[in-house]
């Protein structure tokens, strides 16, 4: 799942970010969400390709899974083993470095499928997952959360200045979910656009018209704004029995994801895999930056 790096591999660059944060008075990691429409294991592995993107970059990243068990096909369920949960942590059952644990060269890994209900039990309480990574010395620089079916109210236990990025599929019953998550973060936004990424749909003008729904729905039903950060292709291979398989993402939306939570600090070969706009799709900002 992750490749293996030599001790001294970007240490310069860690310390880099270590003093990144000093000097901007983040005393904390940054919490970046990425709330998906997609299934569980694509979004999984968008977040965790994000991760490892900024890793190699020199950051040190922990990975919060969120997806709920139901929601995934994956053998095993989760991409790594795992046996507590940030539920726990929250509950005051087990101290939390007994659920992150590292998994790859500046890269941790938990779970938190269990939160909501804790958090819905009156279980769950402060500090942030922010303030307890500080106090038990886990020196992370960024936290992405994946999740597919964001609870604001859990998401606030994550941090107190958490960002979000909205990745809908495209189709009817994507953009019907993808308005439901609108619906959920618009509190947390405050009547700022939120910010989505179209994915899939076999061409840029289906990912754009997707959107364009998207963005008309949620203005007319919750008057909240969207930001479009543009769309990627994802490939679909058909299966022995007809179905189309889960999404195969490409690689260009992992640095793009990870340009987006650090800026500073991905690796500056990568600055050309900006946001991409309605008239240039993902793919075709890697292929030039290739060329």
């Amino acid at each position: 799942m992750t490749e293996n790096q030599s001790p001294s591999s970007g240490l310069g660059q860690s310390d880099q970010a270590a003093g990144l944060r000093q000097l901007f008075g983040e005393g904390y990691a940054r919490v970046w969400c990425l709330v998906s429409s997609l299934h569980g294991d694509p979004t999984v592995m968008v977040a965790l390709g994000a991760a490892n993107a900024l890793r190699r970059a020199g950051q040190r990243v922990l990975l919060v899974d969120e997806v709920p068990m139901s929601n995934r096909s994956l053998l095993g369920g989760t991409p790594f083993p795992v046996r507590y949960d940030l539920g726990q942590v929250f509950s005051g059952l087990i101290g939390i470095e007994k659920v992150v644990k590292p998994v790859g060269d500046r890269l941790w890994y938990c779970v938190a499928t269990k939160l909501r209900r804790a958090k819905e039990d009156k279980k769950a309480k402060p500090p942030t997952l922010a303030e307890r990574l500080q106090q038990a010395g886990i020196d992370v620089d960024v936290v992405i959360v994946a999740s597919t079916d964001p609870h604001r109210s859990t998401h606030q236990l994550f941090a107190d200045d958490m960002e979000h990025i909205l990745i809908s599929g495209t189709g009817d019953t994507a953009i019907e979910k993808s308005l439901k998550m609108v619906s959920e973060l618009a509190v947390l936004f405050g009547g700022s656009p939120i910010p989505v990424l179209s994915v899939g749909g076999g061409s840029q003008e289906i990912g754009d018209e997707s959107f364009e729904s998207l963005q008309r729905q949620a203005y007319e039903l919750l008057d909240q704004p969207l930001d479009y950060l543009g769309w990627v292709r994802a490939m679909q291979f058909a299966t022995a029995q007809g179905d189309e398989s889960e999404p195969m993402m490409p690689s260009s939306l992992y640095r793009l994801m990870a340009s987006r939570i650090f800026p500073e600090g991905v690796i500056k070969d990568h600055s050309a895999l900006s946001v991409s706009t309605r008239s240039e799709s993902v793919e075709d900002v890697d292929s030039q930056a290739s060329a």
